[in-house]
């Protein structure tokens, strides 16, 4: 039998405000406020103007607390204070295991403005959930049911929160899946998101 497995998917992840961005290769970008990325991350930016070749989603490498680089980017034009980016997904390893629960809690500031969406794939390797699905890349949004009133919640919408936060747990359908993961996106607030995996008979 599969012993039960835990993944945090986002500790405290929020997006963040972009202070700047360089016309350069590798862009790098410079939030308002320490970003508590890592090298490695995957993101995604909206809404930068000027230097537009900044949106898109991309891995980064960390240069400093408040600044990081877009690997294989290149400027064009200096981009300043306008658009967010925030941690688009990890993922967690579903196959051999028949349920999952999500479980998400926010900062308890009342300001989450973001959208929590499942997302799930049947790939023998992992797909990269912070790039659109293509036929090299399959993936798709996952329904999900509220644990305290069995509201179902259909992947493409998501999670809504507006203004607000929320201490909840959700079931995931994995019927069959191999890959189960988050997506982010919003412009405010912190949310911590983990999905336990197990095998009940």
């Amino acid at each position: 039998m599969t012993s039960p497995k835990s993944y945090a998917i986002f500790n405290a992840t929020a997006p963040r405000a972009i202070a700047s961005t360089t016309n350069a290769s590798p862009i790098v970008v410079t939030t308002d406020a320490p970003h508590g990325y890592a090298t490695g991350d995957k993101i995604a930016i909206t809404g930068h103007e000027v230097n537009t070749n900044a949106n898109g989603y991309w891995d980064i490498v960390v240069t400093s607390d408040t600044t990081y680089e877009l690997v294989g980017s290149e400027g064009n034009g200096v981009g300043g204070a306008t658009g967010t980016n925030y941690i688009r997904a990890k993922y967690a390893s579903a196959d051999d295991f028949r349920n999952a629960v999500l479980s998400l809690v926010t900062d308890g500031g009342g300001t989450a403005a973001m959208t929590v969406k499942v997302v799930g794939s049947i790939q023998r390797n992992p797909p990269d959930f912070a790039k659109p699905s293509s036929v090299d890349n399959q993936w798709s949004t996952v329904q999900v049911i509220n644990l305290e009133n069995s509201t179902e919640i259909n992947g493409d919408t998501g999670i809504v929160l507006a203004g607000e936060d929320l201490t909840a747990m959700y079931e995931i359908n994995i019927n069959h899946l191999t890959w189960v993961s988050c997506i982010l996106e919003g412009t405010a607030g912190e949310i911590t998101a983990k999905i336990s995996v197990a095998q009940n008979t």
